[in-house]
């Protein structure tokens, strides 16, 4: 599995915590559209995304994310190299 695939699966495992219906998350889900998070939703995962991969997501690639997909492509540019 590529660091990538483990980002998006750990992500997806972090918004279904989030979500009260217990649907399934696909990678191009619209965090606010498709999965009903709030404002407040989205920063308490962002606090919980950042806390497990041990990073600081940036105002400026916040304001890019949009997708379970984008924050996955996000953590793993700000991700060092194992």
């Amino acid at each position: 599995m590529s660091s990538y695939d483990e980002t998006l699966r750990i992500t997806t495992e972090i918004l279904g915590k989030h979500l009260a219906d217990g649907r399934e998350i696909k990678p191009g889900d619209h965090i606010q559209n498709d999965l009903g998070l709030d404002s407040l939703g989205v920063m308490e995962v962002v606090a919980d995304v950042e806390d497990r991969f041990n990073v600081t997501i940036p105002a400026d690639a916040l304001e890019r994310i949009a997708t379970v997909e984008d924050v996955a492509r996000t953590l793993d540019r700000l991700r060092p190299a194992s």
